[in-house]
C-alpha cells in the first residue's frame, strides 16, 4: 500500500483499487488452471474479466499518477472523475463475485474439483473486501 493520500480518501480508495484489481486479474486467470474441464461459457467471461481488471488497474495507476504529479492538487472535475471510476471498479468487482457465486452452483468443473469451491470462496471474500474497504473509504 503507497501511503501519499494523507486525508483525502479518494486517494486511498485508488490505491485500494490499483491493488485488488491486480488481484482480481490474476485471479480471474487462475481459475481456468486449477479447473480442468471449465465450461467454456466461464472460461470466456473470466478472460473478459480478466481484460477489464487490468485495464481498470491501469486507469487507476493513471490517476495515482496525476495526483503525484499534482502534489495532490486535485481539482473538483478530476475528483469526481476518480470518484465515478472507485464507484465502477465497486460495479465490477461486484459482478465478478456474483459470476464466482453462480459458478459454485452451476459449474460442474467447480463442483467435482477438491480445489476449486475453496479457491473461488477465498477470492470472493477478497473481492467483498475490496467492495467493502472502498464503500467505506468513499462514506
Amino acid at each position: 500500500m503507497q501511503y501519499y493520500y494523507g486525508a483525502q480518501n479518494i486517494l486511498r480508495a485508488l490505491d485500494e483499487a490499483e491493488f485488488w484489481k491486480r488481484q482480481e486479474a490474476e485471479h480471474a486467470g487462475l481459475i481456468p488452471v486449477v479447473t480442468p474441464g471449465l465450461e467454456p461459457e466461464y472460461i470466456h467471461q473470466l478472460e473478459q474479466f480478466g481484460a477489464a481488471f487490468s485495464t481498470m488497474n491501469a486507469e487507476a495507476l493513471q490517476y495515482i499518477q496525476s495526483v503525484n504529479r499534482s502534489k495532490g492538487a486535485i481539482g473538483r472535475e478530476l475528483n469526481n472523475q476518480m470518484l465515478n471510476f472507485v464507484e465502477n471498479c465497486i460495479g465490477q468487482s461486484q459482478g465478478f463475485v456474483a459470476l464466482l457465486t453462480e459458478m459454485l452452483q452451476n459449474s460442474h468443473a467447480v463442483m467435482s474439483n477438491a480445489t476449486a469451491p475453496t479457491l473461488l470462496n477465498h477470492m470472493i471474500r477478497e473481492s467483498q473486501y475490496f467492495v467493502g474497504i472502498d464503500q467505506l473509504i468513499l462514506q
